[in-house]
């Protein structure tokens, strides 16, 4: 699975001043930038959210009053809306391209690690589902995955899987219920885990015979 840099548009964990001095630096480094020719929002529309949180910051500085507080923390929440969305749009315009994200002024997020793709699943165990001609299938659950995939096939007498079938998505690692099946044939499973930086290999065969 190919993974693709995209500019961070999120700043709630930055102090207000923080915030303020990202903006304006994105505004800088987007007006008049070649690379994303028409913003959204309008450079102009941003400029002005922006203005609005500085002056606000400036009185909440100067006064403190509970008003003021209030009143900056929502052209706060505005400024990182509209930042949000900017780094949307450039993360969609830039299409991954690492100099055209860095020449926007936002942060880029990191390319993935080794260690992000999920670990092999492990734990399966497959059963007599409550009708005849099923199976269900449980795994131990992987914290890194979104979502899994499974593949089924018959197992013939010595053991060896046949040809696999398409790809089953699940979001539960419990209550899988794989049917129509043949009763008294043995069948195999393999499993594996999907996060957004990849798959994990496959995991040992599960086999089961169908009652």
């Amino acid at each position: 699975m190919s993974f693709k840099q995209q500019a961070l548009g999120g700043f709630r964990r930055e102090s207000d001043e923080a915030v303020l001095v990202r903006g304006k630096a994105v505004l800088l480094a987007m007006t008049d930038n070649p690379n994303f020719v028409t913003p959204e929002p309008a450079l102009e529309t941003v400029t002005e959210i922006l203005h609005d949180y500085e002056h606000k910051l400036s009185m909440a500085r100067r006064r403190g009053s509970p008003e003021d507080t209030a009143a900056k923390n929502d052209a706060r929440k505005a400024t990182e809306q509209m930042l949000k969305r900017l780094a949307f749009y450039v993360t969609q315009t830039a299409d991954g391209s690492l100099p055209k994200l860095l020449s926007s002024g936002f942060p880029v997020s990191s390319l993935p690690q080794k260690g992000d793709v999920p670990v092999v699943v492990t734990g399966i165990t497959l059963r007599d589902g409550r009708q005849q001609g099923q199976m269900r299938l449980d795994f131990y659950h992987n914290p890194s995955a979104k979502v899994y995939e499974y593949q089924v096939c018959q197992v013939d007498a010595n053991g060896q899987p046949d040809e696999w079938s398409e790809s089953y998505i699940t979001s539960s690692s419990r209550l899988n219920i794989i049917a129509p099946l043949i009763p008294f044939q043995r069948y195999g499973v393999r499993v594996r885990a999907i996060n957004g930086y990849g798959r994990s290999d496959w995991s040992e065969m599960a086999t089961h015979v169908i009652r």
